[in-house]
């Protein structure tokens, strides 16, 4: 279809606002049907959760994807809902039974899944459980447009909204000087990436040192995918304040672990002490048992006097008190011991399991900083094709095409789809625009 172009100019303008109102108003307290699964039974509902995000309203079918950020709950206890980071491999650790991989799931099949995993593994007996997305995947517009880039997707986003909100359709009949702009944005972006994959990578290679035990940063660490952007810069002084970072860590953790094993070893040692005691305890009461026999037997002889043998009593009463004393001091101190060691054994595995989810965030962030590099390349190269066209008439038509990933769990597969401006746009969607005929 062919428009004036002062009237696309208008009508697209009109657009962006009205989008722009439109997301604004989009909030989902809580997320509905397939998208927020409320408690499992009985129709419970999800509460919100206070600094848990606000649950974002996508499309029934959407299938949950590497990077989006969920909002877990478990309904039958107090603790707020955590929020939940989907890995790499598709995976995300749930409370009670760890990593559980739901990518390439609906919100439906994930409950369910999850639901299954908590039976099987005899956690709960009847999981009442609430599950929801707080943040999917961003929209890519790219081409023709005057602010190319990343938006966030809201319920029920057309193609037409969402060159809206990248500022409208750019034609060969825009500034040039708004071209040479773009550009040199372009530019700034792609090297501002190559900085942040570098201090990523650099920050990935230090938490394999700190697993490592290391106080040294080996770039033999540095992902495969990045490490060209690392050899072709100079890190010496992002290594360097990374190394400062790891030695700090390393110390820190040293001294915590030798504190607790010098409280350890000292209480190790009273009870070998108390033992000691204990024994020469026990053979002070018997001793004194022995001597209350006799007194006893000489007072039925009437060979001694009641005076006496009360005495003795009392005397091996007390012995048998600081016995007693003595049996309760072993058990203070036996308990004392154990909660120490479950200390240490808690503090490493805890440093162990944060290094590690660090690492999968770190793995995640660089494939988003590399994606945003290549669609950042492939504008600049669309811009200088558009760059090349001469000038066409003032009737000027638009071509829209969407690359949607179409691929489920450990299936990868890329849809293009010849799409119009009322097509409806998923998480995840690359939108090019076009000039017909250019």
């Amino acid at each position: 279809m062919k428009f004036p172009a002062q009237a696309i100019y208008r009508l697209f303008n009109l657009v962006a606002l009205a989008a722009t109102a439109s997301f604004l108003m989009v909030v989902s307290l809580q997320a509905a049907g397939a998208v927020s699964a409320g408690a499992t039974s009985a129709g419970a509902a999800s509460p919100a959760a206070a600094g848990a995000g606000t649950a974002i309203q996508a499309p029934a079918a959407y299938r949950i994807s590497v990077g989006d950020i969920l909002s877990f709950d478990i309904m039958d206890d107090a603790d707020l809902p955590v929020s939940l980071t989907i890995g790499t491999d598709g995976v995300a650790a749930f409370p009670l039974i760890g990593a559980v991989k739901i990518e390439g799931r609906t919100i439906p099949e994930a409950m369910a899944a999850l639901r299954g995993e908590y039976l099987t593994r005899q956690v709960l007996t009847d999981p009442k459980l609430s599950l929801s997305i707080i943040t999917v995947r961003p929209v890519l517009i790219l081409g023709e447009v005057r602010t190319p880039g990343s938006f966030p997707y809201y319920p029920g986003l057309t193609v037409e909204q969402a060159v809206g909100l990248a500022g409208g359709p750019l034609s060969a009949l825009s500034n040039p000087a708004d071209r040479i702009i773009a550009r040199a944005k372009l530019r700034g972006t792609i090297e501002e990436t190559d900085v942040e994959i570098v201090r990523e990578a650099i920050y990935t290679a230090r938490l394999y040192a700190q697993l490592r035990g290391s106080d040294k940063i080996d770039l033999k660490d540095v992902p495969e995918s990045v490490k060209t952007y690392v050899d072709d810069t100079s890190v010496d002084s992002i290594v360097a304040i990374e190394e400062k970072i790891l030695r700090t860590d390393l110390v820190s953790t040293r001294n915590q672990i030798e504190i607790l094993n010098q409280s350890i070893s000292q209480t190790e040692a009273s009870l070998v002490i108390l033992d000691k005691l204990k024994a020469q305890q026990e053979e002070v009461v018997a001793l004194n048992e022995q001597v209350e026999a006799r007194t006893l037997a000489l007072r039925k002889r009437e060979l001694n006097t009641e005076s006496e043998l009360s005495r003795v009593k009392m005397a091996t009463s007390s012995e048998k008190s600081r016995l007693l004393e003595l049996y309760a001091e072993i058990g203070r101190s036996s308990r004392e011991l154990a909660n120490l060691k479950l200390q240490l054994a808690t503090l490493q595995a805890n440093r162990e399991k944060e290094i590690l989810t660090l690492l999968q965030e770190r793995e995640a962030t660089l494939k988003k900083l590399e994606t945003v590099r290549e669609t950042t390349e492939e504008q600049m190269l669309l811009m200088a094709a558009a760059d090349a066209d001469t000038r066409k008439p003032n009737e000027i038509s638009f071509l829209y095409k969407i690359n949607r990933d179409t691929g489920h769990g450990e299936v990868k597969a890329r849809q293009s789809i010849e799409a119009t401006s009322l097509t409806e746009v998923l998480p995840g969607d690359v939108i090019f625009v076009s000039i017909a005929g250019l």
